[in-house]
């Protein structure tokens, strides 16, 4: 029998296609390669893979999926080559580790990664997407009451937003489709007015996108603060699924 190689080498991956088959078609990992062919690029050690993705969702991420021995390593190798500031993200277990073994690597924050592949909804209602015209008056609605909010309305032509009005006339709730790509679609700016909240405007909302991009690519993602019970449960009860992950910064 011939012992495994103690310091294999890595293995580029050119496609979506290539992570998808090495990372058992994980979500984050075939999301992040959206940006192969825009300055991203995927390696394999082992059974971990790590995709470089510059400028997704605002920031230049290293997206690491597989085992803790296997993807610390992975994450080792490749830091030397990452500009300072790339945030390395994975499992909150995997980076942890990280944090431990690595000294380049300062930790960030935790968070959810929620996804789905069904959409369990009521009454949709009213929902519809935006026409250009109404942009303004969503981007107003986001920035005063979601103000840390990484998708604004009218700010990237990548995004398309759907709402919902109240009996008033007023936009009661919008939603994303914020940075879609690799197979997976994606929301962002999630967001309900002060004013309509308890009405069922943000389920009915985030159900049509979730729907529509479903319809479009097989599986739906989002990212929601950890102690935010209140959209997780939301989230849950349309059949989403919930993975805390962790991430730290190159220093």
């Amino acid at each position: 029998m011939t012992a495994r190689n103690a310091h294999p080498a890595l293995r580029t991956l050119s496609t979506v296609a290539d992570v998808a088959a090495i990372s058992g078609d994980d979500a984050i990992a075939c999301w992040a390669a959206q940006r192969l062919g825009n300055g991203g690029a995927a390696h394999a050690y082992r059974d971990a893979v790590a995709v470089v993705a510059p400028e997704l969702n605002r920031w230049d991420r290293l997206i690491v999926r597989g085992p803790v021995e296997d993807a610390v390593e992975l994450v080792a190798r490749l830091i030397p080559g990452l500009p300072h500031g790339y945030r390395v993200q994975g499992a909150a277990h995997v980076i942890r580790a990280a944090l431990e073994r690595i000294p380049q690597l300062d930790p960030l924050n935790e968070f959810g990664w929620m996804e789905t592949t069904t959409c369990i909804s009521g009454p949709i209602g009213s929902v519809a997407w935006l026409d250009d015209d109404a942009y303004a008056e969503a981007a107003e609605l986001v920035t005063r009451v979601y103000p840390t909010s990484y998708a604004v309305p009218g700010v990237s032509p990548e995004q398309r937003w759907a709402a919902v009005r109240g009996a008033d006339g007023r936009l009661a709730a919008v939603a994303a489709d914020a940075c879609t790509g690799g197979g997976v679609g994606f929301i962002a700016g999630v967001v309900t007015d002060t004013h309509a909240r308890g009405a069922g405007h943000g389920r009915a909302v985030t159900a049509f996108v979730t729907k529509e991009l479903l319809a479009q690519h097989g599986r739906v993602a989002l990212v929601v603060d950890s102690d935010n019970d209140v959209a997780i449960s939301l989230y849950r009860r349309l059949g989403y699924t919930f993975e805390t992950i962790a991430a730290a910064r190159v220093s």
